[in-house]
């Protein structure tokens, strides 16, 4: 069929789901958007389809067109998204809060220096100032936990 497309071969597909009346969901995941489609007809799990878009009414031209484009969006090859360098502070909160969910979850300062930092790094600094920091990020990410987080977000 040319100018098919095999559904099964998107590298953005997640899920074809089919419901009890035979209609076919199309599960589409990528470059930070995801869209569900409803597809009746033919299977598109085993051939390649042609498909026809429906806009149900003039009232929902508006909302197709924005479908399109997130459909456009998810379909084109992915891009590469820079992510912000991390700064000693954005760091040393990351590692408040690592070390909060650690020590609630019952792990100690050391186990949780070594997943931050590697086990390298905690034998090498454990005695070295290491153990205060890591008590220093509990703390923080106790008090962020209670409300301070309020400040930061300011």
């Amino acid at each position: 069929m040319p100018g098919g497309v095999f559904v099964p071969a998107l590298p953005a597909l997640k899920h074809i789901l089919i419901d009890p009346d035979g209609r076919q969901h199309l599960l589409l995941r990528a470059n930070g958007a995801v869209l569900q489609l409803m597809i009746e007809g033919a299977d598109i799990a085993t051939a390649p389809v042609t498909i026809t878009f429906l806009v149900r009414g003039l009232n929902a031209i508006a909302r197709s067109a924005e479908q399109l484009n997130l459909l456009r969006r998810i379909l084109s090859p992915a891009r590469s998204r820079s992510l912000p360098a991390w700064t000693p502070r954005t760091q040393n909160l990351r590692d408040a809060l690592i070390t909060l969910d650690g020590r609630r979850a019952g792990a100690s300062y050391r186990e949780i220096a070594t997943i931050i930092h590697g086990a390298k790094s905690v034998d090498e600094n454990w005695h070295k100032g290491l153990r205060e920091r890591m008590r220093r990020h509990y703390t923080r990410g106790f008090e962020l936990s209670v409300g301070g987080y309020r400040d930061f977000l300011r």
